[in-house]
């Protein structure tokens, strides 16, 4: 059953209109009717069962009607962000999309020592653009309740979060800290954060000095395991992991 978002409240039988966005994709795409059921999220991440009871073709209008009561939550029990150093090609698109699917929050990237990939400032806005469609069509397949947010820093100093649990993968930290994990860290959730934020590097790895200047404002280096993995790979691996100990462990 398809999942549509809107940025509006929704109340019990209440007849709503979808985005007029939506409407090719409903109607040309989807082949969708008049009563076929759909799926609505709205504003407050809540969403409902409907059905479509009313399609314009000449003003690109898709109405529905609420059919029943909400539906249950699919987000994760806190905030989880991923601040990515820029990598090459397609990757930005295949990290966006998965990690919406694993439920991640916000994804940010940023310009980092060792990124290849560099956005010009004139690039920035069209490539935000085309990464949030990614998200959005992400987040209604798999069925979530909120589309993250897609965000860009020039620089990693201007990401640097100050509040909730905030980590780095860095891979170097399992060389001097074997035990120093996703598991000892993800301990650190028991005390009920609203966010928990990892930051990973690009092709080639976050630098020393990047460490370090996380680490001054109080980062903390996790190791994700005894392998090395593609900057694509281990946002996936962290957002993977969060979900087992967050929602299949509780």
């Amino acid at each position: 059953m398809q999942l549509f978002f809107i940025d509006e409240q929704i109340n019990p039988d209440e007849v709503v209109t979808l985005a007029a966005s939506d409407f090719k994709h409903a109607v040309q795409v989807l082949r969708m009717k008049v009563d076929t059921k759909i799926q609505i999220a709205d504003g407050t991440a809540t969403a409902y069962p409907a059905k479509i009871i009313n399609i314009e073709p000449v003003t690109s209008t898709i109405e529905a009607v609420i059919t029943g009561d909400p539906l249950a939550d699919t987000e994760l029990p806190l905030a989880a962000e991923i601040i990515c150093g820029l990598p090459k090609r397609e990757k930005a698109d295949w990290i966006v999309q998965k990690a919406t699917e694993l439920g991640v929050t916000r994804i940010i990237f940023f310009a980092a020592d060792r990124s290849i990939m560099q956005w010009r400032a004139n690039q920035v806005d069209k490539k935000l653009t085309r990464l949030q469609q990614i998200a959005h069509d992400a987040a209604a397949q798999s069925h979530r309740r909120r589309v993250p947010e897609v965000d860009y820093w020039p620089k990693l100093k201007a990401a640097l979060p100050t509040t909730g649990l905030n980590l780095v993968a860095y891979e170097e930290v399992v060389k001097e800290h074997e035990d120093f994990g996703l598991v000892k860290a993800f301990k650190q959730l028991q005390t009920n954060p609203e966010t928990v934020r990892m930051i990973f590097g690009p092709e080639g790895g976050l630098t020393v000095s990047e460490v370090a200047q996380l680490q001054e404002v109080g980062v903390q280096p996790v190791g994700l395991g005894p392998r090395i993995l593609r900057t694509e790979t281990a946002p996936l691996y962290f957002l993977s992991s969060l979900s087992y100990t967050m929602e299949l462990l509780k």
